[in-house]
């Protein structure tokens, strides 16, 4: 690797965390503006990606325990951001779905972003898009594991 590959790298390493920071408060105004704690976004967000779920699969995804996850529904249920209904195969088990309010609540808040982010993305060829696609999908992997082993003390 070439001197320049390696400084580059470093660049790319070093800007990664101020932006992680930006992401970070975006997303606390984002759910202040919606009168939510973050967690309660976050779990918005996973309903919207992953569609109705159950408060185990929240917890999980969120990094919450089960009573906390069952709590965050509490809130977001008492706000009518979310529906919870029994799951019609196991009649012990819940679902959480977001309303379509919610949803869109939650996009008038990011498409702005989101626009900007794609117009800055569409001036790359798209090789470099196919890259960055691998880059993000492997840094969300490696990412999650370090949390596990952080969780795990390994």
């Amino acid at each position: 690797m070439s001197n320049e590959h390696e400084e580059l790298l470093d660049a790319i390493i070093d800007a990664l965390p101020a932006w992680q920071v930006l992401v970070v408060q975006f997303n606390e105004g984002v759910a202040r503006q919606l009168g939510i704690s973050t967690s309660d976004l976050q779990c918005l967000f996973v309903l919207s990606t992953h569609g109705p779920r159950s408060p185990g699969f929240l917890a999980e995804q969120i990094g919450l325990t089960t009573g906390s996850a069952s709590r965050m529904v509490d809130r977001l249920l008492a706000a009518g951001l979310v529906t919870r209904e029994t799951d019609a195969q196991d009649r012990r088990r819940v679902i959480v779905t977001a309303t379509p309010l919610a949803l869109a609540r939650v996009a008038d808040h990011y498409s702005p972003l989101n626009e900007q982010l794609r117009a800055h993305l569409s001036r790359l060829p798209e090789r470099s898009l196919t890259d960055m696609l691998g880059f993000v999908q492997d840094a969300e992997i490696t990412t999650r594991d370090r949390i596990h082993q952080q969780d795990t003390g390994a």
